[in-house]
C-alpha cells in the first residue's frame, strides 16, 4: 500500500499518515510500526531482530517504548544505560525505528508542526515522559545516509585529523533553517524537564553551525536559513519554511 500527499507536509505527517494506513489497512490491529527513510539499508534478518529484542526486553520486565538499532551508518547510537542485559538509548533517529502499538495509544503521534528536523527527538522525549525505555537492538545495523560530506583545505591542503583527511558532514542550506528554529522550539518543549539536555545539545547544534561555517562553501545561504530560523523559533512560528526563502537560500530565484 503506497499513499502519497499532494504536496510536502513534511516528515512527521508523512510517518503519521503511515501509521494510520497501517492501521487502517490491518485486519488486526499491528504490533507494531517500523518507520524508515528513503534512503536507508538493512539486513534481511534486521526486522526479526529489532522484534526479537523488543519481545525479550518486556519478557524481562522492561516497559519498553521503542527499539533501535545499536549502529547507524557505521557509528554506535548512544547508550544511556544498562539493565536486566538490555542496553538504552534515549533518542535515536527515527529512520529504523520499531515503535510498539502500546507506545502510539500512550504517547500519540509525531509532532506534525515541527515539519522535519527534531521530530524524532521529540518523540524519544515523550516517551521517556512516560517511563517508558528505548532498547537497543544488540548487533542491529541500519545504513543511512546522516549528510553530505565535504573536505576541508587550508592553504590548499587537505585538514587533517589523526593523519586522515577531515570530512565534515553537513546539509542542504534550508535545513539549517529547521535545525535552528526547531532547537528553540524544542527547548521550550522540553528544557525544562531535561535542563542538561537542552544545554548539551544546544551546545553541539552551535558547534555544527560554527564549524559549517567556517570551512564548508554556502556560507551566505546557510546564514541566512538560520537566522530565519532563530527569528521564528524566537516567535514560535512553526510548519514548513516560508516559500520565498526556501527559494532563496536553495538559489532558485
Amino acid at each position: 500500500l503506497v499513499v502519497r500527499h499532494p504536496g510536502n507536509r513534511g516528515i512527521a505527517a508523512a510517518l503519521n499518515t503511515g501509521i494510520r494506513a497501517a492501521k487502517a489497512d490491518a485486519v488486526e490491529a499491528p504490533a507494531f510500526f517500523l518507520t524508515f527513510d528513503q534512503d536507508s539499508e538493512v539486513s534481511p534478518d534486521f526486522v526479526s531482530c529489532l522484534v526479537g529484542t523488543a519481545r525479550e526486553a518486556r519478557a524481562a520486565g522492561l516497559g519498553v517504548g521503542l527499539v533501535a538499532p545499536s549502529e547507524v551508518e557505521g557509528l554506535p547510537s548512544p547508550v544511556s544505560g544498562y539493565r536486566k542485559g538490555f542496553l538504552l538509548g534515549s533518542t535515536p533517529i527515527q529512520s529504523g525505528l520499531l515503535i510498539p502499538r502500546e507506545t502510539i495509544t500512550r504517547v500519540g503521534l509525531f509532532a506534525e508542526p515541527l515539519f522535519i528536523d527534531g521530530v524524532d527527538t521529540d518523540f524519544g522525549l515523550r516517551v521517556a515522559r512516560q517511563g517508558l525505555l528505548v532498547v537497543l537492538s544488540p548487533a542491529t545495523r541500519l545504513g543511512h545516509s546522516l549528510g553530505r560530506r565535504h573536505r576541508p583545505t587550508l592553504l590548499g591542503r587537505p585538514v587533517t585529523l589523526g593523519g586522515e583527511p577531515l570530512a565534515l558532514v553537513y546539509s542542504a542550506p534550508f535545513r539549517y533553517y529547521y535545525l535552528v528554529r526547531n532547537r528553540i522550539l524544542l527547548n521550550r518543549m522540553h528544557g525544562r524537564g531535561h535542563l542538561a539536555w537542552s544545554v548539551r545539545e544546544t551546545v553541539a547544534d552551535l558547534r555544527h553551525v560554527a564549524i559549517v561555517q567556517l570551512f564548508v562553501p554556502g556560507r551566505g545561504r546557510r546564514a541566512a536559513a538560520a537566522l530565519a530560523g532563530l527569528r521564528d523559533g524566537w516567535a514560535g512560528r512553526t510548519g514548513r519554511i516560508p516559500d520565498a526563502l526556501e527559494r532563496a537560500v536553495s538559489g532558485d530565484r
